[in-house]
């Protein structure tokens, strides 16, 4: 039997100029990136009468006991935030000993990533896997993970949000009457244009790169020698098409997903910024779980992290060489300056760095 949400009025049109194009599109200014309300991947616009949640196996609809959460996130069937809720949602639904089931509604079917943040703090939607750009507009410390070229590996990014910087991070969460039940993964952010590859800052120069609006990267694109130019996602395949701008920075999912490989020739390794993604929930919902369930919410949310980034990094095996098969030039993280680009985006932590107190030094220190 298919459940329709109460909330039905927050559904929106999505917009399906290319797949990847219209997930999470924030009403104000959120594009499709992952700092702004994007989807990593593609949905089609979805009718009001086809929006269902997908069913858990193992799900007793009749059964007074089982309590049901409905989640939302942005992702399309075959991205690694749709997978991985999946397999959440089946072991979840094991631990509890089928007393929590999810009602889980991909593809953006309640709207964007800020619009489902909006209803998580209000409390008209349960739950969300969200990428960290919304989620930062209400919680402002979580932007300290998107400072330019941070971190070192992915190695680095997890021994810092799964330990005592990660669970400080969560714990902001309550200031927006949510809950962070973990710290999950989109990916690192990578530089791409059409016309020559990029290893130095100066391979910037000139360039003019399509960002978001956002004082940090704007400031980023200026520092780096290149010509930051808004665009709303939707109108970036276009606006590379028509030489409005040369390139901009995506993750391998963003990029593959938004078939991108279209219209770029080379892609750069930069690890420009981590793009996390939270798995959060309305604090007054949460509370009002039995205790037992309320831990084994937390204790597996935290835990199932580690299995979602291994999908995400698996498809990123196969997105990379789908776009070398596609006749794209590909820098390795290896053959970049990377020192050079931190030199160059000084001015940035010397503007930002303030507004997160400790944690830029607390994370570079975790490197050395």
């Amino acid at each position: 039997m298919i459940k329709f949400p109460l909330r039905i009025s927050f559904l929106v049109a999505l917009t399906s100029s290319f797949v990847l194009a219209s997930c999470g599109i924030d009403s104000a200014s959120d594009d499709l990136d992952t700092s702004e309300g994007e989807s990593p991947t593609g949905a089609e616009t979805i009718d009001e009468e086809d929006v269902e949640p997908d069913e858990t196996e193992g799900s007793s609809e009749n059964n007074e006991d089982v309590i049901t959460i409905e989640v939302g996130h942005v992702a399309p069937p075959n991205e690694a935030y749709s997978i991985g809720m999946e397999a959440f949602a089946e072991q979840l639904l094991e631990e509890t000993d089928g007393s929590i089931e999810l009602s889980i509604y991909g593809g953006g079917q309640l709207g964007g990533e800020r619009d489902m943040v909006e209803q998580i703090t209000f409390g008209t939607l349960d739950m969300g896997l969200i990428t960290s750009g919304p989620v930062g507009n209400f919680v402002p410390e979580l932007a300290v993970l998107e400072m330019p070229f941070l971190f070192e590996s992915t190695d680095h990014v997890y021994e810092t949000v799964d330990g005592e910087i990660g669970d400080e991070l969560l714990g902001y969460m309550e200031n927006a009457n949510m809950v962070g039940l973990g710290i999950w993964e989109n990916g690192f952010r990578h530089f791409s244009n059409d016309s020559h590859p990029i290893v130095h800052p100066d391979d910037l120069s000139g360039l003019t790169m399509r960002t978001i609006e956002n004082d940090m990267h704007v400031d980023t694109y200026n520092a780096l020698g290149a010509s930051p130019t808004p665009i709303a996602w939707p109108e970036t395949y276009s606006s590379i098409q028509q030489g409005i701008v040369d390139g901009l920075d995506t993750s391998y999912g963003v990029f593959e997903s938004g078939n991108l490989f279209e219209v770029q020739d080379y892609y750069t390794e930069t690890n420009l910024y981590y793009a996390s993604a939270y798995l959060i929930m309305n604090q007054d919902r949460f509370d009002s779980l039995p205790e037992d369930l309320q831990d084994t919410l937390q204790t597996l949310g935290r835990s199932f992290a580690s299995e979602q980034r291994a999908i995400n990094q698996d498809m990123e095996v196969e997105q990379k060489q789908h776009m070398i098969d596609e006749g794209m030039e590909i820098v390795d993280h290896s053959e970049v300056d990377i020192e050079a680009f931190r030199e160059s985006v000084q001015s940035v932590y010397d503007r930002h760095a303030d507004s997160f107190g400790d944690y830029v030094e607390r994370i570079t220190n975790l490197n050395r």
